[in-house]
């Protein structure tokens, strides 16, 4: 995919909103089947949605709803968001079993600390022919803690096929080996 500028759509009475494909991984290989991905804005929430039609392998203490450290290891859907006014970035995790793992940043790779209680919540099914997960965020923490608004920048990426991993980005965040941690490159987000 990689774009410039993600959508986070309006709330629709129509169902959930459309899902964007990513097709290839980091070294522009493609990557068959794709994964796939959506925000939204949903009762006071953001809204991301992530799917993939194909068997995953999660953390094996990964539970539905609940806090897990090294989602990253197996497979896994993330997204991150940008301060704009700290620089500060969050790092979300979304297993497919439906656990979720949360951390801020100072700078990339520079932890401040695991966030557990942000009021996330987090749901997903897995089977042989697929995967769906939610996870929602509570728009007034994120607005707190991460003055989140039109001057955020956000990348979605997935981590897929373990334990042969490939790595996926929404964003072109750069060359060389694979490394999501690229906060200046995130891309911008507009309502859709």
């Amino acid at each position: 995919m990689n774009t410039n500028e993600l959508t986070i759509f309006e709330p629709s009475s129509s169902g959930s909103p459309p899902l964007t494909e990513i097709a290839r991984d980091w070294f522009c290989e493609e990557v068959d089947p794709s994964a796939f991905f959506s925000f939204s804005f949903e009762k006071e929430a953001l809204v991301f949605r992530a799917s993939r039609p194909a068997e995953a392998l999660c953390h094996p203490l990964a539970r539905e709803g609940l806090f897990r450290e090294h989602l990253w290891e197996y497979d896994v859907a993330e997204f991150f968001l940008s301060d704009p006014v700290t620089g500060n970035y969050l790092e979300f995790n979304l297993s497919p079993n439906g656990a979720h793992w949360v951390c801020l940043f100072k700078s990339p790779r520079c932890p401040v600390g695991e966030l557990r209680e942000t009021g996330a919540s987090s749901r997903g099914t897995c089977g042989p022919e697929g995967w769906q997960a939610r996870a929602d965020l509570p728009l007034l923490w994120l607005e707190e803690h991460l003055h989140f608004g039109p001057r955020t920048r956000m990348n979605v990426t997935f981590i897929v096929n373990s334990p042969a991993q490939k790595f996926l980005t929404a964003v072109n965040i750069g060359d060389g080996d694979p490394d999501f941690h690229r906060p200046s490159r995130y891309a911008r987000w507009v309502r859709g």
